[in-house]
């Protein structure tokens, strides 16, 4: 039986040695910034018009009466269809990698990181998923701002009576991008390079994927905040929590290790 208490090797195909315990300086970086920041950034976005001042600018193209990109090529196929299927496809790779460690030896070490990533990846736009069905907030293309027919609501008013249910808050689609950001957990135990790069994947991704939503006025900037938001909290809840920081396989884990 493996240990859990085995340290974790420095070897080629290996992960370097765990990160120090979880201190107030961990916790500061990757829960109480980004926290604040995000605390910030949405209740701008809230109290002002911000998000209207962005879509009316940058998206839509009130001349011709809908959004400049809304048929593009790049925001429907590419970014939407491709890319939902792409982040799909890392999913399953992640799936198949944690069930065939148990059948070969040579996947053994990423079997955690396999299984988390996994999960990251089904949670986060799981819960973003789930709070669109509750929020009731509209698209932007389904508004009468911009050629809809559905007044514009905060997230936080009150509803006017008999107005058809919103599905649009969060940002359903650009939670699979941001749900990379686990990548940046997953990697950070080799190192600050590698873990930068994932948090650079999985950031870059969510905007992509957020900018594709924008252009084809399916989204405000304040509904992606939010994924972003959520999908950092839970993959550090998974990181942090069920999987306490150890990422790392164990000398027992790795080729070549004892029983």
């Amino acid at each position: 039986m493996i240990s859990s208490n085995t340290a974790p090797i420095a070897s080629a195909g290996a992960f370097a040695a765990a990160p120090a315990a979880a201190g107030p300086r961990f916790w500061r970086r990757h829960a109480l910034w980004p926290a604040a920041a995000f605390a910030a950034l949405a209740a701008l976005f809230e109290s002002t018009t911000l998000d209207l001042g962005i879509a009316e600018r940058l998206f839509y193209d009130r001349a011709a009466g809908g959004w400049r990109w809304g048929a593009s090529w790049w925001a429907n196929e590419l970014i939407h269809e491709a890319g939902r299927d792409a982040v799909a496809l890392v999913f399953f790779a992640a799936a198949g990698c944690w069930a065939a460690s148990f059948a070969l030896r040579r996947a053994r070490p990423l079997r955690r990181p396999a299984a988390y990533l996994a999960l990251v990846i089904a949670l986060g736009p799981g819960l973003v998923a789930a709070l669109k069905e509750t929020t009731d907030v509209g698209c932007p293309r389904n508004l009468a701002l911009f050629g809809g027919g559905r007044p514009y609501v905060r997230l936080l008013e009150p509803r006017p009576p008999g107005l058809e249910r919103g599905v649009c808050f969060p940002g359903g689609h650009s939670s699979g991008g941001f749900a990379l950001l686990g990548l940046y957990f997953a990697l950070r135990e080799r190192g600050r390079t590698p873990g930068s790069i994932g948090l650079a994947i999985g950031a870059a991704t969510g905007f992509a994927f957020a900018f594709g939503q924008w252009a084809r006025g399916a989204h405000f900037v304040s509904h992606d905040l939010w994924s972003a938001f959520l999908c950092w909290s839970v993959a550090l809840a998974l990181y942090a929590g069920a999987f306490r920081r150890r990422l790392a396989p164990a000398q027992a884990d790795a080729p070549g290790g004892g029983r």
